[in-house]
């Protein structure tokens, strides 16, 4: 067990459409009518505020791992900068965010699909969960061109939302607050930020990208501006076209916008497209978390976990991790809700981000004599980035508002 090594398969390429993928998918399918509930017509900003939270927190994945390009992710940047202990206590964190995230959106996927086929959603559940699992146990070159096809699917698909609304554009005032005014656009935000944990999966595959000290920091910051973009000219167009109002209540917002301007063949396109973007996110979150799951068990003395890191089939990929972490998603996805586990997700993952971003001050700290990675973040003082720092403070506030949105619907 543990004798092989993963295979260095991914490029710059792969690596930035795993992480255009990666953030873009359920969340802008699904998330942005219950956003809409906060931000009114300043849904955009909501956007722009989630956008840049999550960049900034970004740029410090983006230099731990151009330190650390190893497939732990943020286990691996808390072990460095925390120990191991704290970091396998943070992994738990780390886990339950990637299963019950992928649960959550599989739900997704079958009420997307049971517009298609009437299907009952736990057979689409268990189906879509184990079609994903498929494709990462056959390895990571296979799963990346799925999730190219995907990705571009989904792109494709919020091309055409934003296309057709483009004539609706200045006829809702941008700029104006609904009641629950400044409060309401950083809860949108927050919720919002259930979109962004592809960071978290992306940097998990730093073991099976070519030059990943280089590579994966561009593919973290280049891929993160390109969602910003998307994300909020999808926010402008879905706001002018129907309005925050009735946004907010339709069940399935973007597939509603298509349908107000091109009727049911519109509305049935994005739904297919929105299948392929949830699908992907699934096939995401599985692959980063049975990565986790791998470097946990190759660092730890725990006899049983020895396990997970045996790396078998034809992808030589972790497929002990991969197939656990996809029961417990089926598991949980046969009970989730979409919103409140978001939410919850949220909590975990902002609890990480933050550890990661206060991590990196540490590590700074204490480990002065450390060699330069290939990229650092940039606006420093004695070795403290004022980035970082402000990352941090900004993870603070969001995660203060992830509370209010779940214990009273803000």
């Amino acid at each position: 067990m543990g004798k092989k090594e993963l295979k260095k398969s991914l490029g710059f390429w792969d690596v930035l459409m795993f992480g255009v993928g990666g953030i873009i998918g359920a969340g802008i399918y699904a998330i942005i009518g219950k956003a809409a509930t906060h931000g009114g017509n300043m849904l955009w900003l909501s956007f722009v505020i989630a956008s840049l939270v999550a960049l900034l927190t970004g740029l410090s994945y983006a230099e731990f791992v151009s330190r650390f390009p190893d497939a732990g992710g943020s286990f691996e940047y808390i072990k460095q900068s925390f120990g191991k202990k704290t970091a396998l206590y943070m992994s738990i964190f780390m886990t339950f965010t990637g299963f019950v995230a992928a649960a959550a959106i599989a739900i997704s996927f079958a009420e997307y699909f049971s517009r298609l086929i009437e299907t009952p959603s736990w057979i689409v559940v268990i189906g879509v969960v184990a079609l994903m699992a498929f494709f990462n146990i056959v390895g990571s070159k296979y799963s990346s061109y799925f999730n190219m096809f995907a990705t571009i699917v989904t792109l494709a698909g919020l091309i055409l939302v934003i296309a057709f609304s483009i004539p609706d554009i200045g006829s809702k005032n941008l700029l104006e607050m609904n009641s629950k005014g400044v409060n309401g656009i950083i809860a949108g935000a927050a919720l919002i930020f259930f979109s962004y944990i592809g960071f978290e999966d992306l940097v998990k595959m730093a073991e099976e990208t070519k030059n990943p000290r280089v590579n994966m920091p561009w593919a973290i910051i280049l891929s993160g501006v390109i969602v910003m973009v998307f994300y909020v000219l999808i926010a402008i167009c879905s706001v002018s076209t129907l309005g925050w109002e009735e946004l907010s209540s339709s069940n399935g917002p973007l597939a509603a916008v298509i349908e107000s301007q091109w009727g049911a063949i519109g509305a049935t396109i994005l739904v297919i497209v929105a299948l392929f973007a949830t699908s992907k996110t699934i096939l995401s979150n599985i692959l980063g978390t049975s990565r986790l799951l791998y470097d946990v068990a190759r660092d730890s003395d725990i006899s049983w976990l020895k396990r997970f890191t045996t790396l078998s089939g034809i992808g030589n990929t972790p497929n002990y991790a991969i197939i656990s972490i996809s029961i417990l998603a089926i598991g949980f996805g046969l009970i989730g809700n979409l919103e409140v586990v978001a939410s919850m997700s949220n909590i975990f993952i902002f609890i990480v981000f933050g550890m990661v971003n206060l991590g990196l001050i540490l590590y700074r700290r204490d480990h002065p004599e450390a060699e330069t990675p290939k990229f650092k973040v940039p606006l420093n003082f004695n070795n403290v980035s004022v980035l970082t720092f402000l990352a941090l403070i900004t993870i603070i506030v969001m995660f203060v508002y992830n509370i209010i949105n779940l214990i009273k619907g803000y």
